[in-house]
């Protein structure tokens, strides 16, 4: 009973180290997280502003609880936050699963996506090794004071803070998404030959009888006929295969998306991304000029995304002397591509070659 204690108590509080920890590398991502939550699954828009500071707290406390747990300091205090947080997120995440307002809870940041239905069993299983945990608490001793556990957990869950801080002011040290160092764009964009397509069923009623009959992309020539056939709606059966990168675009005034040209051209490009020209920090606007002179001394592209409208771009050129081209791009795509506001990016022939937030640039 007691291996079987000490077994638990140690996947336990891995499972909630490395929750925490992947959390903690990437705060705004939790963040965002947080305010899908908020608007799309529980309609409480009003408590979107409190995201980040949530996503903090959530992150370093779950870590800590892991620590506690993992190294057996107040495990008991340990057992008691992991029940905690099995009662009030195993109920979140049924319900996630049932209704699916988002398509991943989040749980493992993008380090583990997993489905609702597979984070629902995960916590299931999960539920069950904390609940021994739990009812075995008083088994779990240590011979340090109680002073020193709480001195040493207290410190972990400050640490954890400041890392996330960190994490903020310049770029997660652990980049996990699709646009990270080192990956092609264009490839990472590509439908292999072999990819499972979309499948699509059409419904249609029949004109004189009111029959309805599904049928199959290809069936146009019995469909097709308009005097017997009327289109009712169609059914997504399988979405088929999704390429990591699959809403990459750079839209210009003219309305054409020049992504393309900029992954395959031959010099370097530099990618000034800005999600929200109206958000972005005005020491990294005072940037976009010399940003300029000094992609023109190197004989690089520079480009700026952004998901602002019209009207902001051309403010944003005039005030500060930002003129060289702006493509609009979708917002959620901008966030993913760098967790910053303003953040950059250099590109060779669609390769990600660095990233950086603006206060790490260095103009040499």
């Amino acid at each position: 009973m007691k291996l079987l204690l000490f077994i638990c108590r140690l996947l336990v509080g891995a499972v909630f180290m490395f929750s925490g920890f992947v959390k903690a590398v990437d705060p705004l991502g939790s963040c965002y997280k947080f305010t899908d939550y908020f608007n799309l699954a529980f309609n409480l828009p009003w408590l979107a502003p409190l995201s980040l500071p949530l996503a903090f707290i959530l992150s370093s406390l779950e870590f800590t609880t892991g620590v506690m747990l993992f190294f057996n300091l107040k495990a008991r205090v340990g057992a008691w936050f992991s029940l905690v947080f099995m009662i009030i997120f195993t109920p979140i995440t049924l319900y996630l699963a049932i209704e699916n307002p988002v398509h991943d809870c989040g749980c493992f940041g993008d380090a583990i996506v997993l489905s609702n239905w597979e984070t629902f069993a995960k916590n299931l299983v999960l539920l069950v090794f904390v609940l021994f945990v739990f009812i075995k608490r008083k088994q779990l001793d240590n011979p340090l004071s109680d002073n020193v556990e709480t001195a040493i957990a207290t410190t972990v869950f400050v640490i954890g803070l400041f890392f996330q801080l960190l994490m903020i002011r310049h770029l997660p040290i652990l980049d996990f998404r699709p646009y990270k160092i080192g990956n092609n764009i264009a490839q990472l964009m590509s439908y292999p030959d072999d990819a499972p397509r979309p499948e699509t069923a059409l419904i249609y009623e029949n004109i004189q009888t009111g029959e309805k009959k599904t049928f199959g992309i290809n069936d146009y020539e019995e469909y097709g006929d308009t005097t017997k056939w009327k289109f009712v709606k169609s059914e997504l059966l399988s979405e088929g295969y999704i390429p990591p990168i699959h809403d990459f675009t750079m839209v210009g005034v003219s309305g054409i998306d020049s992504a393309n040209y900029y992954l395959e051209v031959e010099r370097p490009v530099l990618m000034v991304i800005m999600h929200k020209i109206e958000k972005a920090n005005e020491d990294g606007l005072e940037m976009l000029k010399d940003l300029k002179e000094y992609a023109d001394k190197k004989d690089w592209e520079i480009i700026a995304l952004t998901s602002s409208n019209i009207d902001v771009i051309e403010e944003t050129k005039r005030k500060y002397d930002a003129y060289f081209q702006f493509y609009q791009t979708d917002d959620i795509t901008l966030k993913t591509i760098v967790r910053a506001n303003p953040g950059i990016v250099k590109l060779e022939k669609g390769v990600v070659m660095d990233k950086w937030n603006f206060r790490d640039f260095k103009f040499k």
